[in-house]
């Protein structure tokens, strides 16, 4: 890839930001926190009026939030997990708005899984369950289908990776759920990636999961396979019905988590996301927890897929290895000029 030019743009770092999030408004304006906003394509931050920690403006706690979705004057934002209420029925919190963020509504969803069978999920503290995660896309026939990853009751094989194992129950599968409500009730549409039962890896399986709708019309899903094992990519042809086999595509080893992917004007990809600071398989700090390994940093990569269909990415290095999350979202601001973001770090990223 040709010189692609980073600046970074300051935000206040004593706020608490780690694994926060962000979106863009219909002017354009990026959201952090509820209380950072970057405006003028991507070259001016500053604060709300009258905005504080306590009192984000117009109710926005994108430190809460997990999905995003805008359509015209409908933007609706998802928290991750979700709890069993009844017999394969579960309630989640959505926030609703009409009227282009002046008010936000908070409201219970409703996911209706039966396909899941006997959900497991854990003990606390534990990562089990079904969590919705990062994308919301809106389908040819105007419904929506959202990401969403976790244990259904087939799920059985633990990861054997000591690090795996501390924080995950079970080996999770990536799906997609639909509403045809506007997000007031979600259904199970298909699994998108599904981990075999009787392969012994170092993976968690599929979970964090990303996608967006490539200029084809096909979708494009990248997910996350664990912390030192690359990510895979999968396509659908059908509106999320059906999805190919998972591949590791050209140029997304070794490893990444929290995937974050955009369509840009140009019809190019980008892909957003987190790398650990990689250890040699033979060394005795791979196996060790994440508690007592010496490094644990992580650094802030961008991938770029010039042949618009995801097979083949030139990754660049947006932030280098530092104590941070590394979990990103990027907006396209203007043709070609990239907005990512990080806990609270956050960069204007100029491609050629």
């Amino acid at each position: 890839m040709d010189t692609v030019k980073v600046t970074h743009l300051r935000l206040d770092q004593k706020r608490p930001g780690r694994y926060a999030r962000s979106f863009l408004m219909p002017d354009r304006t990026i959201n952090v926190l509820g209380v950072f906003r970057v405006t003028n394509r991507g070259t001016k931050v500053g604060f709300f009026e009258g905005a504080s920690t306590a009192v984000p403006p117009a109710g926005a706690v994108e430190s809460k939030m997990n999905s995003f979705f805008w359509r015209k004057d409908l933007f609706l934002a998802l928290h991750g997990g979700v709890k069993l209420i009844g017999d394969h029925k579960y309630t989640g919190t959505i926030w609703r708005s009409t009227d282009k963020l002046k008010t936000i509504t908070q409201e219970e969803t409703t996911v209706i899984l039966p396909e899941a069978g006997k959900v497991d999920f854990g003990k606390p503290g534990q990562w089990a369950g079904l969590i919705f995660h990062r994308g919301i896309l809106e389908l040819k026939d105007g419904s929506l289908m959202a990401a969403m990853y976790g244990n259904f009751e087939d799920d059985k094989a633990p990861p054997t990776h000591p690090w795996s194992a501390m924080e995950t129950v079970h080996k999770m599968r990536a799906f997609a759920v639909r509403s045809e409500d506007e997000g007031r009730t979600w259904r199970y549409l298909a699994s998108v990636a599904v981990p075999d039962q009787d392969t012994i890896d170092d993976t968690e399986g599929f979970n964090e999961w990303t996608m967006t709708r490539l200029e084809d019309g096909r979708i494009l899903g990248i997910v996350r396979t664990g912390h030192f094992t690359p990510m895979v990519a999968v396509w659908s042809s059908d509106e999320g019905r059906t999805w190919t086999e998972p591949v590791v595509p050209e140029g997304l080893e070794p490893a990444g988590c929290d995937p974050c992917l955009l369509t840009l004007i140009d019809g190019r990809v980008a892909l957003a996301y987190g790398e650990l600071f990689p250890v040699p398989k033979d060394s005795p700090e791979y196996v060790k927890g994440f508690h007592e390994r010496k490094d644990t940093r992580r650094r802030c990569l961008l991938a770029i897929a010039d042949d618009k269909i995801g097979q083949k990415w030139h990754t660049i290095e947006v932030a280098g290895y530092d104590d941070r999350s590394a979990y990103a979202t990027i907006f396209e601001v203007m043709q070609n000029t990239l907005v990512y973001q990080s806990d609270l770090g956050l960069w204007r990223v100029e491609i050629p």
